[in-house]
């Protein structure tokens, strides 16, 4: 490895788009002329999510994992040990439109009241792009096979714009969309402009 520093990235702007549970992302995902623009919905049938929160900025979650060191009654420290690790991604959407609302609810609109209705809780399978962008470069993760809901209950701040702040559990994907490395099911990819395989 080498210090190059056209391969920093500052996300100054980023978005979520969303497709139907394992799309495959366009080809050259982080070109605008095929893939994704912030400014609009990506290539059928990715779905940008729109405006999220500056304040609480979208965020990976990261749990387990732990090492664990394990002896035998000859000797101390034999072999190691990981536990599993569940990862996850928080997103404050600001749009309080349908798409917004099915992704943090799963619910649907009456046609008596026009109201949205919000029932008990039913997480919806979508596969995930996340995109950030300077003026250098982008990077972006793939996540093929997560389960959305809404995470936190919304609270108001007077100064700020309303939040559905939605929970995004990423699951493992299947050897067929994210082939497995020596055993380890795939989990989801990282994109990152100038960025080439060995």
């Amino acid at each position: 490895m080498s210090v190059d520093s056209t391969k920093l990235v500052i996300p100054g702007h980023g978005t979520v788009f969303h497709a139907p549970v394992n799309t495959k992302p366009p080809t050259g995902p982080l070109n605008p002329a095929t893939g994704f623009n912030l400014q609009a919905d990506g290539p059928t049938p990715w779905e940008n999510l729109g405006h999220t929160s500056k304040q609480n900025t979208i965020a990976f979650t990261k749990e387990g994992g732990e090492k664990e060191q394990l002896d035998t009654f000859l000797a101390d420290g034999v072999r190691t040990t990981t536990g599993s690790t569940t990862w996850g991604v928080t997103a404050a959407a600001l749009q309080f439109d349908a798409d917004t609302l099915d992704l943090a609810f799963n619910g649907d609109f009456d046609s008596t009241t026009g109201g949205y209705t919000v029932a008990t809780p039913s997480p919806i399978q979508r596969a995930i792009f996340l995109f950030f962008q300077d003026t250098t470069g982008s990077v972006g993760f793939w996540i093929p096979n997560t389960e959305v809901s809404l995470g936190e209950a919304p609270s108001v701040d007077t100064a700020q714009f309303l939040e559905l702040p939605l929970s995004i559990s990423i699951l493992s994907a299947a050897n067929a969309i994210i082939p497995a490395i020596n055993g380890r099911a795939g989990v989801f990819q990282i994109f990152k402009s100038g960025l080439v395989a060995p």
